[in-house]
């Protein structure tokens, strides 16, 4: 997976899972596109449920096309929720189990299913697409037992809508479990936002693009040019064999996540520590630099933590 920190382009604030009047938001698309404008977003993706809702790009947003779709899980009724970006149509019938699809009239929003999440990978990636694992932990989802996850591009690591209802918005131990297995996948981070009142700016994620165009923000949301936060700012990230340097807005604490029972943090107000050091603070004593040396392993990845506890998430390096 290529380090977006050592690719040319443009860094581009990306939301990428909101919903509008189309589905089950409370606000009209061109409103919500606004709110996303005047919020420092540089790229916005509606994906309302089994809906592809068409925006304009303005001289500030970038419009990508997109939907929230479904497959089925496995054989018990269990249903996975997948992003795709990128999209020119979504499907009238994507093949999966009818006991499965639903109409909600109540709160307006619909649900059919791929017959597995390889097909709802595939569907996109023949459009030019990429196609992401919505919120899993929330979901409840077995991160062994849903068939198809290989075909995808990535997950999302963090669903602010899901942390604020229900607590279930961080399905990083979700994302690890599948790093173990050896599925390269990359993650994301966004509002899932519903209601734009109390929903928008709470996670972003941040896209190496080639150019500011869809095409070159879904190109890098394939190849994995990306890093995704709930708050905390990645400035940099660079991997010269096992030493791993990371620049960021204050933080208190820098892992370098790996395999269970592996990895290695530093902490700003730690002693002595064995794998690596702090090489900048700020005025509070909050790191903005500092050197890990981790383990040898199967992955590495970084997470940084700001004061408020809130993470950012590189992807392996």
């Amino acid at each position: 997976m290529v380090n977006p920190f050592e690719a040319d382009g443009v860094w581009l604030r990306c939301a990428l899972h909101a919903h509008t009047t189309e589905s089950d938001g409370d606000l009209p698309p061109l409103e919500l596109a606004a709110a996303y404008d005047e919020a420092g977003y540089d790229v916005l993706a509606i994906t309302d449920h089994w809906r592809l809702t068409r925006i304009p790009s303005t001289r500030g947003l970038l419009a990508l096309p997109a939907s929230e779709l479904s497959c089925d899980a496995d054989g018990d009724g269990s249903v996975a929720d997948v992003l795709v970006y990128g999209l020119d149509e979504i499907p009238d019938d994507p093949g999966g189990d009818r006991r499965n699809w639903i109409v909600n009239e109540v709160e307006h929003w619909e649900q059919r299913t791929f017959a597995d999440a390889a097909a709802a990978a595939c569907f996109a990636h023949d459009q030019g697409g990429a196609a992401f694992l919505a919120h899993p932990y929330w979901t409840g989802l077995d991160p062994i037992g849903v068939a198809g996850l290989e075909q995808l591009d990535g997950i999302e690591v963090y669903n602010a809508g899901c942390e604020q209802e229900a607590g279930r918005g961080d399905s990083s131990a979700f994302w690890d479990a599948l790093l173990e297995r050896g599925l390269a996948l990359s993650a994301l981070a966004a509002d899932d936002a519903h209601v734009a009142a109390t929903d928008i700016g709470h996670a972003s994620t941040f896209v190496r693009a080639a150019e500011r165009s869809p095409e070159a923000v879904v190109d890098a949301l394939r190849a994995g040019r990306t890093y995704a936060t709930a708050g905390p700012r990645l400035l940099d990230v660079r991997v010269d064999g096992t030493r791993i340097e990371v620049a960021c807005s204050p933080c208190r604490l820098v892992v370098a996540q790996m395999e269970r029972e592996l990895g290695c943090a530093l902490v700003a107000r730690g002693g002595e520590q064995a794998f690596g050091r702090v090489l900048e603070r700020d005025a509070d004593g909050l790191i903005l630099r500092a050197e890990l040396r981790p383990p040898d392993g199967r992955y590495r990845r970084i997470r940084a933590v700001d004061a408020a506890g809130r993470s950012a998430w590189t992807n392996p390096l």
